[in-house]
């Protein structure tokens, strides 16, 4: 059993994704990612498995695709950004705010021209704030 990480908005891109990048990273977010060995993450590589940031459908920005158990949402932002994105001449913008219920975390993520950050934040005043999502 395992947790899930709530993002509550999207992201948006200064101009739409053109229908062929936009398949791109849906397909990307469809196979899971490993190494040789088996094993995902680090030194460049994709941080988990499964990466649960898709484009929004008006194909403006990325979301969260509202699957359960999406973790290291961060690093994946970074990691389109960087191997995707960033050199597709885009720039992603934004921030969504976020919950793990089960841990009872919550933060803002934020996307200033192509540069991600993350602060800390009350649960309960993102809850208030922002509403909740109810994923099952």
């Amino acid at each position: 059993m395992g947790f899930s990480t709530i993002y509550l908005r999207p992201f948006k891109f200064d101009k739409p994704l053109t229908p062929e990048h936009a398949d791109a990273l849906v397909e990307f977010s469809e196979i899971e990612h490993e190494d040789e060995s088996g094993e995902p993450g680090g030194n460049g590589k994709p941080p988990t498995y499964y990466c649960q940031w898709i484009p929004t459908e008006d194909l403006g920005g990325l979301e969260w695709d509202k699957c359960e158990k999406f973790y290291y949402g961060k690093e994946w932002l970074v990691y389109l950004i960087e191997t995707f994105t960033k050199p597709w001449g885009y720039t992603l913008n934004g921030e969504s705010p976020w919950y793990v219920d089960d841990f009872q975390e919550a933060g803002i993520l934020k996307v200033v021209d192509n540069f991600v950050t993350e602060e800390s934040r009350d649960i309960s005043a993102i809850k208030e704030e922002y509403g909740e999502y109810e994923l099952y």
